[in-house]
């Protein structure tokens, strides 16, 4: 794979992750040119896309992966705008929970399109499941009606009031064998991409438990 500096402002703050975890940082990589770079993929993934920042490697026997990618949304309201999402891409070991999204309610426009490209993918209630008092109010979780039960024993109390209580400003995207978390249209520092690693290997051990 090339390498080649992304040229924004958060170049320094990816560098020092990679430092602090003994991460490789490659810079901006484009799928149809970096043949062996392997897309990290998810809802905000199409097919002509560059994704930038990209810093890669193994951190405590998991395969963990960075970057920045930034793409053109259409809102709820029709409204078109640009957005980016720093994204920590974590490869689980054993789970392989059912596709679906963890999303804060205050970014909610964050992921309209998008979201109304899944196939049957609606939100779900959590009147009929224990709860945190917290984590229906902080987040809206959308996913296929089949697969609720399978989804309510991974969203266990513990893990709902972890997320709501301490980690409300991510949003959390599982699927098959991938954990997927989300910073939307943040200034990043090293302390938010700290943050989002931990949360993610806590969640990874979690599901791989």
């Amino acid at each position: 794979m090339r390498f080649l500096p992304t040229r924004n402002s958060a170049r320094r703050e990816f560098g020092q992750i990679a430092n602090e975890y003994d991460l490789v940082y490659f810079g901006t990589v484009d799928p149809q040119i970096d043949t062996d770079y392997k897309m990290i993929k998810g809802l905000t993934a199409s097919p002509h896309i560059r994704d930038e920042n990209y810093t890669a490697g193994d951190v405590y026997d998991y395969e963990v992966a960075f970057l920045q990618r930034s793409k053109q949304v259409q809102l709820v309201s029709g409204e078109k705008r640009r957005r980016q999402w720093t994204i920590l891409q974590i490869q689980l070991k054993t789970a392989r929970p059912p596709r679906f999204l963890i999303d804060g309610r205050r970014r909610a426009e964050e992921y309209g399109a998008l979201l109304a490209a899944m196939q049957r993918w609606h939100e779900i209630g959590w009147q009929h499941v224990a709860a945190d008092s917290n984590f229906p109010r902080v987040f809206a979780t959308y996913g296929r009606p089949q697969d609720v039960a399978a989804i309510s024993t991974i969203l266990t109390h513990e893990v709902q009031t972890m997320l709501a209580t301490h980690f409300s400003e991510f949003d959390y995207e599982f699927e098959d064998d991938k954990l997927l978390i989300y910073a939307t249209n943040t200034n990043i520092d090293l302390q938010i991409l700290d943050h989002m690693l931990r949360i993610g290997l806590w969640l990874a051990r979690h599901l791989d438990s």
